[in-house]
């Protein structure tokens, strides 16, 4: 008998940037800590961030998550990588390998080719794991890339994954964010939307009501958690140098952001152990005590920007004044004399010349995970002298050394000329033995953060209800075509509650009162105590509502305590008492003025109007001419008001019914 597919938990992002990178790395390891064997999966990333696994190079992301979750990382994870190398051209990597005729491929010809890969890639996945954490990319709200899409709701469809859809709150406008990526989704996609995450959050959490309760019940979509504005150590995808914990103490540490910078992710342990950052500008080399040229996708670009941003100046009188340099893969390879390219991979380039080499692009590229041992060093990098360190390769081209400039690497690994050190191994960094000889001490590591992620998903997100729907049975979705969005909400203006007397129409009326305006709500009582008894009523009432709320005590000009109010969600309790007084005063004509007069009022407001009355009529018809006539007129005022209202509700026994 075949073993079962495993169920999919999907994270898709409401924008780019909204955290789905991090949400899916800390679920991985709270689900890898309660034993489940899990894989993180993106079907398409694109990132000049990559990572050397089993099978070939996937994205850094992905790597970093499946080292979260326990599992080994391999290219089915991403199986589908572009590397940008210009504004409108990327490298295309399929299962870890460089594809140059896909590269080449216009985008809209490239789905019947890739999607094939996709599919089976995560149908291999959910045969192997327990569980599988999809990632989306950018959102799934992007109408115009829908025909295309490889990686958000067909991906989701595919699987009938369970959907959790996160917003940057930090960058505002988060519930728009989410209402208008639900409303774009097609009804079968809709459906998968299991529950909303609000994320980078600074402040108070309960000042975001009622906008969760709201965002539920325009959608049927729960807010799980609101994640904290997180300060981490863990490589970020979209800003990967340090996450968004730097360094205070420690060396300065200048890394040059050129066009195309790739691979930035590796230095993260440099967030603890140095003051590093990443830098676009030549006087910020003024101070640094170590300056990096990191990888580069594009070196030829990344020379060009050297040269006319003055930073290769900057970069070469740094070397001068005797204070160390190093360049990494393609920073190495800008760091020589030039770039020779015969066969057209990037385009030939002038480097800096700080060491005397000659790079020759080749159109083969180099992929692989690879150990090297240093040997002599000068000045700052002696320490390393050898030393035997491990990191991964990938890079077109080999470079030769001349003159002054020596091979200290076997294999033309790494080069150097005094201060200036050039590697072609990424994650020099990554290697406590590295952390140790440079900076006298080695980093915390990855597994400490991993924990701290998942601990503050634990806290912030209901966990137990995300599990809950990771391993509900789900089936594949229909896949209904893209339909236009619904009209947004409309917050309602007056809505009407009715119901028999203890019936339960005030606590729904303060509920619904609370979840429009939360603290901020007026009520206005009608209601006079002339006994004990009718005391004993209004002070109990008194007590269910929130002390926050103003309170005016106004038992016939309803009007004027609705202009006066200072909060624009106003409740009315209630009209059946306000009738009574006014007909006792004035007789119907009163009535009818005062009822009218609210109505009025309420118009020219613009506030929210919740009105709380009795449904008298449904009785015996009262002995006395004045019961009578309070009857009828309670019946008249209860349909000019539901006349004007967006909502009526009766209430029976504290359950309501929406009346059409």
């Amino acid at each position: 008998m075949a073993r079962r597919l495993a169920l999919v938990l999907m994270v898709q992002g409401a924008t780019s940037g909204a955290g789905k990178s991090l949400l899916v790395t800390g679920l991985a390891r709270w689900f890898a800590r309660r034993g489940v064997r899990v894989a993180p999966f993106k079907a398409q990333n694109m990132s000049n961030h990559a990572r050397v696994a089993a099978g070939g190079e996937m994205g850094s992301a992905q790597y970093l998550q499946a080292l979260a979750a326990g599992a080994e990382p391999e290219v089915r994870m991403n199986p589908v990588l572009l590397k940008p190398e210009a504004e409108t051209r990327s490298q295309v990597v399929v299962l870890g390998r460089y594809d140059p005729e896909l590269s080449r491929t216009p985008w809209t010809e490239r789905k019947p080719r890739l999607w094939p890969v996709v599919r089976e890639s995560l149908r291999a996945l959910r045969a192997e794991y327990e569980l599988v954490i999809a990632e989306g990319a950018g959102s799934p709200g992007e109408v115009n890339l829908r025909a295309g899409d490889i990686v958000n709701m067909a991906v989701a469809r595919e699987a009938g994954a369970a959907v959790l859809l996160v917003a940057d709150i930090d960058r505002g406008g988060a519930f728009a964010h989410l209402w208008g990526t639900w409303s774009l989704l097609a009804p079968g996609e809709r459906a998968l939307v299991r529950g909303f995450v609000l994320n980078k959050f600074r402040g108070d959490a309960g000042l975001l009501a009622p906008a969760p309760d709201l965002l539920e019940r325009w959608t049927g979509v729960p807010t799980l958690g609101v994640l904290p504005y997180l300060r981490h150590r863990l490589p970020d995808e979209d800003a990967p140098l340090l996450g968004t914990a730097a360094g205070d103490a420690g060396p300065r540490v200048a890394i040059v952001a050129y066009p195309y910078a790739s691979n930035l992710d590796e230095f993260w342990p440099l967030a603890e152990l140095a003051r590093a950052e990443l830098v676009r500008e030549p006087a910020a080399l003024a101070d640094a005590d170590l300056v990096i040229l990191p990888g580069s996708k594009h070196v030829a670009a990344s020379a060009a920007w050297l040269a006319s941003s003055g930073m290769g100046r900057a970069v070469k009188e740094h070397a001068a004044s005797g204070k160390p340099t190093l360049g990494v893969c393609g920073g190495l390879q800008l760091l020589g004399r030039e770039v020779q390219d015969p066969e057209g991979v990037e385009g030939a380039a002038r480097g800096l010349g700080l060491l005397e080499l000659a790079t020759t692009m080749d159109p083969s590229k180099t992929v692989r995970r690879t150990r090297g041992r240093f040997g002599a060093l000068e000045g700052y990098w002696a320490p390393l002298a050898g030393l035997e360190v491990g990191g991964y390769e990938i890079h077109h081209g080999h470079s030769r050394a001349g003159g002054a400039t020596r091979e200290v690497m076997a294999g033309g690994l790494a080069f150097a000329r005094g201060n200036v050190l050039g590697v072609y191994l990424h994650g020099l960094f990554e290697d406590p033995a590295v952390q140790r000889a440079l900076f006298g001490r080695a980093a915390a590591g990855l597994e400490r953060e991993f924990d701290r992620l998942a601990d503050a998903l634990e806290e912030h997100l209901d966990v137990e209800r995300i599990e809950r729907m990771a391993f509900s049975q789900g089936e594949p979705a229909g896949r209904g075509g893209a339909v236009a969005p619904p009209d947004p909400p409309r917050l309602p203006r007056l809505v009407l509650y009715l119901g028999g007397a203890r019936a339960g129409k005030s606590a729904a009326a303060l509920a619904r009162a609370r979840a429009l305006g939360g603290e901020a709500v007026s009520f206005v009582a009608t209601a006079e105590a002339g006994d004990e008894e009718m005391a004993r009523r209004i002070a109990a009432h008194r007590d269910e509502r929130p002390v926050a709320w103003e309170t005016i005590e106004e038992p016939r000009d309803a009007a004027a305590a609705l202009a006066r109010a200072r909060h624009d969600v106003v409740v009315l309790d209630c009209l059946t008492l306000l009738v009574s007084n006014l007909l006792l005063d004035g007789g119907e004509a009163a009535v009818r003025e005062g009822v009218q007069a609210l109505l009025g009022a309420w118009r020219r407001s613009g506030k929210t109007l919740i009105v709380v009355s009795n449904e008298v009529g449904m009785g015996i018809v009262p002995a006395g001419a004045l019961a009578r006539e309070y009857r009828d007129l309670l019946g008249w005022a209860n349909r000019a008001v539901a006349a004007a209202a967006d909502e009526v509700r009766l209430v029976v026994a504290g359950r309501e019914l929406l009346l059409e």
